[in-house]
């Protein structure tokens, strides 16, 4: 889960997860045209329930533009997709 969201731009939003074990947590930001603006790895996220902070910045630090993004969180060998929208 994502919190907030819908999220205003250029506030960090919060990754809500609940791992089985410790994992890495990778979250990778894309934009409606697949168009991957962000790779970021999160290491040694601790089993049970997290709550990660992620900066809404591209991988050249620039805020995200105002829109829908999809990001895909992988932990443990398992796969989610969430969909984000920004506005103002």
């Amino acid at each position: 889960m994502i919190y907030p969201n819908p999220a205003p731009g250029g506030a960090p939003v919060t990754l809500v997860l609940n791992l089985d074990a410790q994992s890495d947590v990778r979250v990778q930001i894309y934009t409606l045209a697949f168009r991957k603006v962000e790779d970021k790895t999160v290491p040694h996220v601790p089993a049970g329930l997290s709550n990660l902070p992620i900066p809404l910045v591209d991988r050249w630090g620039k805020t995200l533009a105002n829109g829908l993004y999809y990001l895909v969180v992988t932990a443990n060998g398992k796969r989610w997709v969430l969909k984000l929208l920004i506005f103002g």
